[in-house]
Parts: structure tokens; C-alpha cells; sequence
């Protein structure tokens, strides 16, 4: 399937077909990973619901032991 990318505000936007999510078993709510393909292109993975809650822990827990470092990051 071939796509373009659509203006949306100031960033672009692909538009996935209605259908095609059905079948994905996608809503607006799935979370998406978005990499880079090395050979060039984009790589959109949807993310399961446990890796999102695994990494806002993760993220959390980091955020506690480095808010100190973070903060004077952001100061400079």
C-alpha cells in the first residue's frame, strides 16, 4: 500500500484507512512506536499495553533517582 504524507498543521500526517485498523485490531487509542529503518523509511509498530506500562514505571523510577541531574540539565 502506497501512502502520502497529508499536511496537518505544521507536521504531516499519514492517513490509515478505516479499514485497515479494523483488521489490525487498532483504535485511536493504540500506542505506536515510530524508528528508523536503516535501509531508509519508517518503522510504526504498535506497542502492547504492558511495554507502555513498563516503561512509564521505568521512566518514573529514573525520573525520582535523576530529577536532581535533570533539573540542573535544564538550567544549563
Amino acid at each position: 500500500m502506497i501512502k502520502r504524507l497529508k499536511k496537518h498543521g505544521n507536521s504531516r500526517a499519514i492517513v490509515i484507512d478505516k479499514a485497515l485498523l479494523e483488521v489490525a485490531g487498532i483504535s485511536e487509542d493504540t500506542p505506536f512506536q515510530v524508528s528508523i529503518n536503516p535501509n531508509g523509511g519508517l518503522i510504526i509498530q504498535s506497542v502492547g499495553d504492558d511495554q507502555t506500562t513498563l516503561f512509564e514505571e521505568k521512566f518514573k523510577e529514573l525520573n525520582k533517582k535523576y530529577s536532581r541531574l535533570m533539573q540542573r540539565l535544564a538550567d544549563l
